[in-house]
């Protein structure tokens, strides 16, 4: 499932507003401008959070999810990650070769922000949240960097993105995962360690996909 490793660098324009208008009045499915290009793509997700705001205050929850995220997108930039969107209780980052060590920074980053969860719990315990878990998955691809017609903020899209939203359930919690593609890159590392978990359907995914469970060495 790896692509050439080498990154497709396309020139990257945003569509001005009349080509914007033209392809909203052409064709209602939505279109998408940018570059594509090989990234790891990473995901952390609190678990269980849909049974945890039952337990929150309303006036409590924005406050709940901004511990949360801001914890784990000040370790994302410590790795020179780049944020792409949060949605509540998952925070979607992924690293690309603009950075030399973009592939052991991506491996830190996912381990650090497991070791940040005592620190996240005793923030949340200041406004008498519940304590929580969370997990994190990663995997190699090509995706699509760039706008839609109909928003101005950039996202991310392509099949590396939804593998890596599907493998997160995987991992048990508090730890990290990474999809087969990002462990043929990084299984020689003397740094990490890579257990393969038992294979399990992956819902949407026919043929067998390996994840595995990173720790440090």
């Amino acid at each position: 499932m790896i692509e050439n490793p080498n990154y497709i660098n396309q020139e990257f324009n945003r569509p001005t507003k009349q080509h914007q208008c033209k392809e909203k009045t052409q064709n209602k499915v939505l279109e998408f401008f940018g570059k594509s290009q090989e990234c790891i793509v990473c995901l952390v997700g609190i678990i269980n959070s849909t049974e945890l705001i039952t337990q929150i205050p309303e006036s409590k929850l924005n406050v709940f999810f901004a511990t949360f995220l801001n914890c784990m997108a000040d370790v994302v930039k410590k790795h020179n990650g780049k944020i792409v969107k949060s949605m509540k209780s998952t925070l979607l980052f992924y690293f690309d070769d603009s950075e030399k060590d973009y592939v052991r920074n991506a491996l830190w980053c996912g381990l650090d922000m497991v070791e940040k969860r005592d620190e996240v719990n005793e923030r949340l315990q200041e406004i008498s949240a519940p304590f929580i878990n969370y997990r994190v998955s990663s995997d190699f691809g090509r995706m699509m960097i760039g706008y839609s017609d109909m928003s101005t903020v950039e996202d991310i899209f392509g099949p590396v993105v939804n593998m890596c939203s599907k493998i997160n359930p995987l991992a048990s919690p508090n730890s990290m995962v990474i999809g087969n593609d990002f462990h043929m890159i990084v299984k020689s590392s003397h740094d990490f360690e890579f257990n393969k978990m038992r294979e399990k359907p992956i819902t949407g995914i026919m043929n067998k996909y390996s994840v595995y469970e990173v720790k440090k060495a």
